[in-house]
């Protein structure tokens, strides 16, 4: 998969820390849906992804600043 240069603007590093104390760095990145228009198709950015340090991307909770990487393993963002 090629990036753009405009799509790493789009990425953003932060640290996540569990309940337990354990740190890890993340990449906050679109999650983009294809769009169907009269003039074809494009790309529409629908909301955030973490995307984690093994490659597994891995959606937001609702309130936009923790997410889930097993169960009962929450990480909240710093």
């Amino acid at each position: 998969m090629c990036m753009n240069w405009y799509k790493l603007e789009k990425i953003v590093n932060r640290i996540a820390i569990a309940i337990n104390g354990d740190e890890i760095n993340v990449k906050i990145v679109p999650n983009e849906k294809r769009q169907n228009t009269s003039t074809g198709f494009m790309t529409v950015e629908v909301g955030k992804k973490v995307l984690l340090e093994s490659g597994q991307e891995v959606s937001l909770n609702l309130d936009g600043r923790s997410f889930y990487t097993s169960f009962n393993q929450m990480y909240k963002l710093m």
